[in-house]
Formats: C-alpha cells, structure tokens, sequence
C-alpha cells in the first residue's frame, strides 16, 4: 500500500465535505433569493420604517359669539409599550421609575395608568389603562425639559417614545363648566373592537357636549410612514393617508355669562354653609329653548383629565360630589316654585284667578294637620297674593277639594289629577331632551305614579318591615319603629292615593322631584305664552374649511292652550320679588322698573337634611326672554339662598354693574366666526 493512501483518503473526505457545504449554502441562497425573498425584503423595509397613527385635530367647542370653550394646543406625549416593558427582566420597573421621575409623578401612579381595567387591582376609569398593549400616558404641555433624557439616551428607556400630540385647553376666562364641556379620555378596547375608524391614537369624549357630539367633534384619523435609521432615530416622513380634522360645533352658550352662573353657584354654597350643599342653575331663552348656560357645583376643570387623572384625584372629585351634573341629574322635590303648575291644574279645574281664598295658619284633613310656613295667617287673599306669599293653605284646600271630587282615596293605576296633568303638560316628570348625555326624568306626584312605586318597591318594604331594622333599633329604637310601621303601611296600601298625597303634591313636595333644567323648561312655557321646547346646547356643525354642516334647530315639545291662566302667572309671578314677597330682600335694588322679573321662591323639606332652596324666574317679565332657575340642596329658604344666585345671574344678563351679555335684542340669531381659537 502506498504511503500516501492515508492523504489522499482524508483529501477526499475534506472535498466531499467541502462540496456539501456548498450544496447547503447553495440551497440556502435559494431559499432566501427565491423562496423567501419577498418576506425578507419586506421585513427588511419594516425594520426602516414605522408606520404611526396621524390623528386628525379635533374640533372645537365654540360659544354663541366664537369664543373658544374647548380648543386645541401642541404638547409633548409619552407613550409606554406595555409588552416591551414585559419583556424586561425587572418587568421593566426600572424604566418606570426613570419616566415617572421625567414626568412628574410616582411610580406607582404611572403602574396604574398602565394596569388595564378589569384585571385585579386596577384603579377604576378613567385611571386605569381602556386602550391596548401601547398606552397613552401622559402629556405634558409645558416642562419638555424634563423629558429630553428620554430622547437623549433611549437605551436606557426602552418602551417609551416621545411623540407630539395635540389636547385641549380651554380658554375662556372663568369657565369651568366641567359638567356641560365633558373631557376626553382613552379609546377602550371594546370601542376599538367595535370601530375600525378608531386607533389607540384617539382619544374619545366623556361626559358632556364631548361625548354627545363626539363623532363631529373627533374627525377621522389618517396615518404617516416614519423612516428611522440604525439608531431608531426618524430621518423622515411620508403621509400616507391624510387625516380628516373633526367639525367645529358651535353652541348657545354665552361665556361670560357662564362664568357669572359658575360664580354665583359658587357664592350660593358658601352661603349654605353645609359641605354637603349641592347646586344647579339654568338659563333659557325662553322663545327657542337654547341653553344659554348651565353650571353646577361642585364642579371640576375638564383640564383635570389632560393626560389622565391620578386615582387620588379622582377619588377626591367622586367623594365631594363634583362629578354630578346636579342641573341636569340633581332631581329634588321642587317645593313652592310648583305653586304656579298647581295654579295651572286648579284654573283647568274650575277655579277662578279673581275670587278670594282663605289662608289660615293651617288646614286639617284626614287626621293630619297641615301647616303654613312659620304657622303664620294671612286671612283672606286673592290667588295673585297667594303666591306672592306662598301660602301654603290655600293650596291644600283646593288640593284636598280636588281630591274628593276624584273619587277620595283610591287605588290609582293609570290615572292622573289636574295637578299632575298640568306638571305633565309642562314637561315634568319625562326627560327634557337636552342634546347632552345624562339626564334625569324626575317625577310628579299622582295616582299613578304612586301606584307604579308601589309595583316597584313593594316586596322591599314588607321585607324591611318584617326584619325591623336590626342595627338602627341597636342604637335608635324610636326611629326603627317609625321606619318599620312606616314600612309595613306601604307594604299593605301603599298603592293607595289619599289626600295627605294631594296636599304634599299641591306644594311640590311628597313624591314630585325635578331637576332644575326642567323647572326651567316649565317656566320657559309659563314665560312665552305656553310652548314647551326641547331644551339645546348646540346651534350647528362646521367644517374645518368654514362650510356649516349641519344646524341644530329649536324643536317644540307642546303648545298648552292655557293663555288666560298662563297671562295670569306671568303678571301674579312679579310681585314675588317686591316688597311684601318672598323674594322681596333678594332683590332689593335691582332696577325692576326697568328688568320686570317673574318668579317663585320654593323651600323644599327633606327628611333628615336642611330644606333644598329654589327660585325659578323669567324676565323681562312684560316681554319675557330669558328663564333662569337655581336650585341650592341643604340650602335653606329659597329667599336667601338660590333668589340671590339668580339675581346675580341677571345682573350679567342686562348689563347691572357688569357688561351685558347679550344685546338689548336678544342672543344672536346668526352664527358666529371662529375668534381666533387654534385648532
């Protein structure tokens, strides 16, 4: 054997080897050139670029002369990828303590921004995280300082990017108004789910005009291909689908009279004097039923939820009750502002506006005797003085009379008396319809209705009955008696109508709770000759290119045919607020030989709390154009609380010691341009 066969051998082994290793690498160019080519240069392509949502600016809130209420300015945003974070071999707590400290804010503040709602632990909305695994944070309009280290060495960030972003600001002096702007917050998951428009870039209205107008308002986002070099850092932009900017939407509200209804709402609290004191306002013009403005307090900043609201913030608003809109929701029974609707009801009945009527201190029936206000007697009075007085007396006799002539005590499915049908008429009790998203119906007091609370609530009572409060009779035996006997007569006959009903309902009080929007509506009827509006915020849509959309017109619920007894009110109703009338201290000094006001004080009892006080007006009462109602919970008498409230809400109105408003004519007719306001 040669010495040479061992080489040769091994030479041949390394060629065969060698040859395979080609056909491998051969066969793997094939598969990347030709099989997977696409893929890969698509991939390829994707590591260079970024495609990112272009959200498209939102429209603005404008009041009825343009001013800005909601308007848009230019902020820095953060946004933390939640899975990359996961990824992280600390879970990314590292990370979020650098950010958190670039932001402001703690690190546990910014885990519960992150932690989606629903899972265990979350925070409730609007902190928790609605949206996907990318979250919107934060924003921050001003101390960009702070977050160039999140530019300067993204290494050290990984899952957080910095990106320009657009939110609200609002603009107009001494409007809060949280409750009639809304805010924006987060899109969720369901509502990506269910709209394939939106993207986790948007953000959505909650909560007032916001929310109701919000599809006008949001536009339509587009999208921008991004391209990034091998330091992750954008070199350039290519718009691929331009974004389509929301519609402004133009409304009925008068800022500076807004700011004045905030102001006086805020002074009507302080004078309650009670931190449980809850309140309300409206004002409407009475011949279109335009909400010129609305307030209610507490109230909060929308501005509070711009780049999410913490927890402790939030908590603190829901526990003082500032995220109630109480002119809309705050159903309350309305006491003697009813007087005039009962007047309604007893002229359909046959009574007559020039006849005397007795008013004694008190009035008995069925066992129960029913008080004046203080006890106090005014002998005979015409109905006019009736209610300049607020005599309580007078009002039950006829509602106790009305009573028997409807057949007494009754069980009242389905039926309704003159009073209830004439609080109905002029829109109490069933939702106004106010282009805004939350809404109470209230309730007036009837055969029926009592009846269908019956239905309601029955199997609850004889419940509570039968156990006899347990834990009230541990500590207040007297008071567990009261309740479970109470509680055992409206399990056996609580579908019964008796005159005590009719009595309380004739004052507003019992079972009739309305909320100050509607009290306003009736008073709006009352005011211009007995047309009942669908109350509205908004006046038009229009293009970002100036074009109007889409106008919102007045819309007529009902025209009472009642004119004689509705003259009757508007002339009766004046001498409420000069001497000698409820209101007369309220609106001492105020020109009323120039601005006629119309109006009722109401003093509502509510068991166990301080009596809710009202004043519900129109004016100018020869020529009525404006209805204004306030409502002060734990507020007292009507007098002292809620009449000063809405004389200060006059005073801007016509012009007393302020600017005006409005023009001697009116709130405008025409649409306004755009002030100036960015978008």
């Amino acid at each position: 054997m040669s010495p040479h066969a061992p080489s040769g051998r091994r030479l041949l082994l390394v060629a065969i080897l060698f040859a395979s290793l080609l056909l491998v690498l051969a066969g793997r160019l094939l598969e990347l050139t030709v099989v997977r080519g696409p893929a890969l240069a698509e991939a390829a392509e994707d590591n260079r670029t970024r495609v990112v949502p272009d959200p498209a600016p939102r429209g603005l809130i404008l009041d009825s002369s343009g001013r800005a209420l909601a308007a848009n300015t230019a902020a820095t945003g953060v946004l933390i990828d939640r899975s990359a974070l996961r990824d992280l071999p600390d879970a990314g707590d590292d990370v979020l303590r650098r950010t958190a400290r670039a932001l402001g804010m703690t690190a546990g503040a910014l885990r519960k921004r992150l932690t989606p709602c629903g899972t265990p632990g979350a925070a409730p909305r609007p902190i928790c995280d609605d949206g996907s695994a990318q979250s919107r944070v934060a924003v921050l309009g001003d101390d960009r300082a702070a977050l160039l280290p999140i530019a300067d060495t993204p290494d050290r960030y990984p899952g957080v990017t910095l990106t320009s972003v657009v939110h609200r600001n609002y603009p107009a002096d001494g409007v809060t108004a949280g409750h009639l702007l809304g805010y924006l917050g987060a899109v969720s998951a369901d509502e990506l789910a269910a709209d394939d428009t939106l993207t986790t870039a948007d953000l959505m209205g909650r909560g007032g005009l916001e929310e109701q107008y919000d599809a006008d308002l949001r536009g339509r986002g587009g999208e921008r291909r991004l391209l990034v070099d091998a330091a992750g850092d954008v070199t350039g932009t290519e718009q691929l689908v331009d974004p389509v900017p929301g519609h402004d939407l133009i409304t009925s509200i008068n800022a500076p009279l807004q700011a004045r209804v905030d102001t006086a709402l805020q002074t009507a609290l302080a004078y309650a004097g009670d931190p449980d004191a809850r309140a309300g306002a409206v004002v409407l013009d009475v011949r279109t039923g335009r909400v010129l403005a609305m307030g209610s307090k507490p109230d909060f900043s929308p501005a509070q939820w711009i780049g999410g609201i913490t927890q402790r913030d939030y908590e603190r608003l829901s526990d003082g009750g500032a995220l109630v809109p109480y002119a809309t929701v705050g159903s309350s029974p309305p006491g003697s502002v009813f007087k005039p609707v009962s007047v309604l009801g007893m002229v359909r009945a046959g009574y007559t506006t020039g006849e005397g009527y007795e008013c004694p201190s008190s009035y008995t029936s069925g066992g129960r005797t029913f008080t004046n206000h203080e006890s106090e007697a005014y002998g005979t009075l015409s109905l006019r003085q009736a209610l300049v007085v607020s005599c309580n007396t007078v009002f039950y006799r006829a509602a106790d009379r009305l009573w028997r002539q409807g057949g007494g005590e009754r069980q009242g499915d389905g039926v309704t008396d003159p009073i209830a049908r004439a609080a109905l008429d002029l829109g109490l009790g069933r939702p106004a319809g106010v282009d805004l998203p939350d809404e109470a119906a209230g309730m007036v007091a009837s055969p029926d209705q009592k009846y269908q609370l019956w239905q309601e609530r029955r199997d609850e009572w004889c419940a509570a009955a039968e156990a006899g409060y347990p834990e009230l009779r541990r500590t207040d035996p007297a008071r567990a008696d009261y309740y479970t006997a109470l509680d055992k007569e409206n399990c056996r006959s609580g579908m019964l109508w008796r005159t005590g009903d009719a009595i309380n309902a004739a004052i507003g009080q019992g079972l009739t709770a309305t909320s100050p929007l509607q009290m306003a509506g009736a008073y709006a009827a009352i005011a211009n000759g007995g047309t009942v509006w669908r109350p509205t915020v908004a006046r038009a849509l229009r293009a970002a290119d100036g074009g109007i959309v889409r106008e919102i017109s007045p819309q007529a619920v009902t025209t009472l045919p009642d004119r004689s007894a509705l003259a009757f009110l508007r002339r009766a109703l004046t001498g409420v607020v000069r001497p000698g009338g409820t209101a007369a201290a309220a609106f001492a000094g105020f020109p009323l030989d120039r601005y006629p006001v119309a109006g009722k004080t109401g003093t509502a009892q509510v068991e166990g709390e301080t009596s809710t006080s009202w004043f519900a007006s129109f004016a100018p009462a020869d020529a009525p154009r404006y209805a204004v109602v306030a409502m002060v919970t734990n507020g007292g008498a009507g007098g002292e609380t809620a009449a000063p409230a809405v004389r200060s809400i006059y005073e801007a109105l016509f012009g007393i010691g302020t600017p005006r408003a409005f023009p001697a004519a009116g709130p405008p007719d025409t649409l306004p341009d755009r002030q100036g306001a960015l978008r």
